[in-house]
């Protein structure tokens, strides 16, 4: 295929795929019954880098939204997630799953949530239980959740303000965590959530002991069932016999970054070197280019102003210093 005729089917190719709102490919991904696996994406780039990874839906998940702004998620607004889930989902073709937290206050905010983030170009969100305003206890273990009517108030409102019939709304239940709560409550809430039209279940299930307990309490299977997972955490296969077919990563992405960043900069503060193996910052600098674009922006400017220009043989990208030293070091030619 001749470069221009390359260029128009990208173009042609690029449109139609997003003619199909996002609700709507992620209810034709549930539909083909495989288990879905939803890493967090807290940025543009790792969205990009995951969604080439073979990923078919990601997560942009309330904690690691607020940490990478260095705030607090029960502090974080609603317009700073939309904006990082936009930011995630503009960068990919995959559909995100965004927390919406409680809905951020009534039910009138609720419905305004909604609408931000269907117009975000979102495929789906949760809204939880727990009381609002959020408090920081919450993430030391210390959850509280709002009455049952409450909350099905506020799952009604979300529902009517879709103007996309495929955007997708879970209910998230924390009741089996919560003070004075159990796995039967959180059962009894899944079913009210469920009886008003909600598309699927979100228990805060950490753990197998969990799992167990509520689907104990919840044997139903006529609703789609998302849970969390984290580090070292129960095997897909093994959730999915629990009956649950979605599965997130709320939190390994932006730990896992972190604990990187923070083990090479410990070697500078130690040794002044950035030490990391020359063959992997090699193969790593070379996905993040091309996760951006940039191989197809020098094939542009090899047909256009670099067009002088035979090839880009024999030329270095900065940063490669170090896979040379490190061969002389070695005493390889």
């Amino acid at each position: 295929m001749a470069d221009r005729e390359r260029q128009r089917f990208i173009l042609r190719n690029y449109d139609m795929n997003h003619l199909q709102s996002a609700g709507a490919k992620l209810r034709a991904l549930i539909e083909t019954g495989e288990t879905i696996l939803l890493p967090g994406a807290h940025d543009p780039l790792t969205g990009r880098v995951l969604q080439r990874m073979g990923f078919k839906a990601l997560q942009c998940a309330g904690w690691m939204t607020a940490a990478h702004l260095t705030t607090p998620e029960p502090v974080m607004t609603m317009t700073e997630q939309v904006e990082a889930a936009r930011r995630v989902a503009h960068a990919v073709d995959v559909p995100i799953f965004s927390d919406a937290g409680t809905g951020y206050g009534d039910p009138i905010h609720a419905m305004r949530a909604v609408r931000e983030f269907e117009a975000a170009g979102i495929a789906m969100v949760h809204i939880e239980d727990q009381v609002f305003p959020k408090r920081a206890s919450y993430h030391r273990g210390l959850e509280h959740v709002v009455k049952l009517d409450d909350f099905l108030l506020q799952l009604e409102y979300a529902l009517e303000a879709r103007r996309d019939k495929d955007f997708m709304i879970f209910a998230r239940t924390d009741a089996g965590n919560a003070e004075g709560g159990s796995w039967k409550e959180a059962a009894k809430r899944a079913r009210a959530a469920k009886a008003i039209g909600v598309d699927g279940i979100l228990p805060m299930t950490r753990n197998r002991e969990s799992v167990e307990r509520f689907r104990q309490e919840y044997p139903d299977d006529d609703l789609v069932m998302l849970t969390t997972t984290y580090y070292n955490g129960m095997h897909p296969e093994e959730l999915r016999k629990f009956g649950f077919q979605m599965i997130c990563y709320p939190l390994a992405t932006i730990v896992s970054s972190v604990a990187a960043v923070t083990q090479l900069y410990r070697g500078v503060q130690e040794t002044g070197i950035a030490a990391m193996d020359p063959e992997l910052a090699r193969i790593t600098r070379e996905e993040v280019e091309a996760a951006i674009g940039l191989p197809e922006f020098w094939e542009i400017e090899k047909a256009t102003v670099e067009s002088a220009s035979q090839s880009y043989e024999g030329k270095t990208n900065a940063g490669y210093e170090g896979a040379e030293q490190k061969k002389v070091a070695g005493g390889h030619a």
